[in-house]
């Protein structure tokens, strides 16, 4: 029997979850919606509700509702929910959570395997967030899976034709576009573009601030001043927007938005398609991109494909005509395909026969830094790319660098991501250091590799051509993050009633009755490490280094000392990295 594995869309207005059932995909209802509002909050009482009954609290208690926590994946943040304070992974899992509860409530079964979306334009710090958000809820991320492709899959399952379209994808908090082509079941991604920081709830807010603008010329009253004001505002005008896809004008209508005056606005479609139009110039700019980058003028697409909810507002359509000379098609629900395609790449994870390949790409370059002597008299540090973007995945590329000076002993390698020529122009993936270079004269040549797998996670490896000297280093965000992993666990597991899903149920925090021969395991490792780590605190390395060192020891007698196993064993995976690098 193959795996059941669950394909997901986790939006920013909104999230779907579904599976293929009898060969097609089925999106399941939640509540008796297949939509469920991307939405979390605590009640009166603090017990965690997500979904519509938190939206349905969101004026009422602002404090306790959270919305739109996508737009902060990839954020080293806390925010707040009531008394508490959430990284925007914990708040996700909370979302992906309940879609897995009621997943196994319609299945009867449980769910632990789950295929995630994410916008293309997602940066590696995003997709990790993503996917550490899904072990938080308990599930195995079997892949991360762009938004626009999920899409695009779910467009081509059914197509008996070769075409190329292109997949418009404008939703609640980002924006992408993808140009794919559809040839003898293979479904290819040829290039993606995109904004992770534009979409409906950017149109919600122009419609605030126009409503702000017209009562204070009418009242002299700044609504912007009170928080709760301005959430009341966004529900009542998001509304207004939605009806605005399907009327020509909208009489908006909030009795005493402040304590004196009621608030009556009337909004035509025109004006607000007005409003909005240099954010959807925005949009078009990243169709032109893609285009460019796929090698293809507008004449040579066969199909426009709307995706996200946002396109519903008929400026969208009306301007893609216009600029495409075809007419936009919602073949499938624009707010349920995305999920739709995630379930077929699911299905196809766990082995279902299917008809359709998926090729993907990489949307952004992935480069590492060096010195270039070519930008004036002084050598100047750039990022010199290895994957460029769009590359189909996986791959593995190669380049040929070089040591600056003569016996130079190490190099630090980096790696970025990001279309700039200047390393701070781009996001910073990470780093690590090969020492123990050969003494030679300046010009050593060094061969670093990039990896890049079907989620889009990265590995480095760095090679002295003339030894073999190497060091790979798969890049962790979660090395680079805040994000204290297992204090995250017992949040979440503190809201949502169930144990942590690393940990086993019965007091997993001490765990002090292991199995005997796990526990007699991790203390022989323990030891095996600490012996390790004193004898590099005898040798020439940076306090830096030493700290750590002593600290991760600390922290592993500790643990021994009140029994905690899981806990010695999270040091031991610490010390053991740590000691990997500095031994080279």
């Amino acid at each position: 029997m193959n795996d059941l594995i669950v394909g997901i869309d986790l939006g920013t207005t909104n999230s779907e979850l579904a599976i293929i059932q009898d060969g097609q995909p089925r999106v399941i209802q939640v509540n008796g919606s297949p939509i469920m509002p991307s939405c979390v909050g605590l009640d009166p009482s603090g017990k965690l509700i997500v979904g519509q009954t938190a939206k349905n609290q969101l004026v009422a208690a602002p404090e306790s509702t959270i919305l739109s926590i996508k737009r902060r994946m990839g954020e080293t943040i806390k925010v707040p929910l009531g008394d508490k304070q959430f990284s925007p992974e914990e708040i996700s899992s909370f979302i992906l959570h309940e879609l897995k509860l009621a997943g196994e409530r319609e299945l009867g079964q449980p769910i632990s395997k789950a295929v995630i979306t994410v916008p293309a334009f997602f940066n590696e710090r995003q997709r990790k967030a993503t996917q550490v958000a899904g072990e938080l809820a308990g599930l195995e991320v079997v892949r991360i899976l762009n938004e626009p492709t999920a899409a695009a899959l779910a467009y081509g399952a059914s197509q008996t034709v070769d075409e190329t379209m292109l997949v418009y994808d404008l939703g609640g908090g980002t924006f992408d576009v993808s140009v794919v082509v559809v040839e003898q079941s293979v479904v290819e991604v040829k290039a993606s573009h995109g904004d992770t920081h534009l979409g409906g709830d950017d149109f919600d807010q122009v419609l605030v601030d126009f409503a702000v603008r017209d009562f204070q010329q009418r009242h002299k009253v700044d609504l912007s001043l009170d928080t709760k004001t301005l959430r009341r505002l966004k529900v009542v005008l998001e509304h207004a927007k939605c009806r605005l896809s399907d009327e020509p004008y909208i009489n908006v209508r909030e009795e005493y938005i402040d304590s004196q005056h009621h608030l009556e606005l009337e909004i035509m479609r025109d004006d607000y398609e007005h409003l909005i139009l240099g954010l959807l110039e925005k949009t078009l700019d990243c169709v032109h991109k893609s285009m460019e980058d796929a090698k293809l003028l507008p004449n040579q697409i066969d199909k426009v494909m709307l995706v996200g909810g946002a396109t519903r507002t008929p400026v969208v359509r009306r301007l893609l005509q216009e600029r495409m000379g075809l007419d936009p098609r919602f073949e499938i629900n624009p707010d349920l395909i995305v999920a739709m395609g995630a379930a077929i790449q699911a299905g196809i994870i766990a082995g279902q026969k299917h008809h359709s390949i998926l090729v993907d790409i990489t949307p952004h370059t992935f480069s590492t830094s060096c010195l270039s002597s070519s930008h004036g008299d002084w050598p100047q540090v750039i990022c010199a790319p290895i994957i460029p973007r769009n590359t189909p995945l996986p791959t593995s590329k190669s380049e040929l660098f070089a040591t600056h000076y003569d016996n130079q002993s190490e190099v630090v390698v980096e790696a970025y991501q990001g279309e700039g020529l200047l390393p701070d122009q781009n996001v910073l993936i990470g780093d690590f250091r090969v020492e123990g270079l050969a003494k030679v004269p300046a010009g050593n040549p060094i061969v670093v590799n990039f990896a890049l797998d079907l989620n889009g996670m990265l590995k480095v490896t760095a090679t002295e051509k003339s030894t073999g000297l190497a060091k790979t280093v798969t890049m962790d965000i979660r090395s680079k993050n805040v994000l204290d992993l297992e204090q995250a666990r017992r949040n979440v597991a503190a809201l949502t009633g169930e144990p942590s899903p690393a940990t086993p149920a019965s007091n997993a925090s001490s765990n002090t009755t292991a199995d005997p021969a796990q526990a007699e395991a991790v203390l022989a490792t323990a030891k095996n490490l600490r012996q390790r780590g004193e004898a590099l605190l005898a040798k020439n390395i940076s306090a830096e280094d030493a700290n750590e060192i002593r600290s991760l020891i600390h922290q592993s007698t500790e643990s021994i000392k009140n029994r905690t196993w899981d806990a010695l064993a999270i040091s031991n995976q610490a010390l053991s990295d740590l000691l990997f690098y500095l031994e080279d």
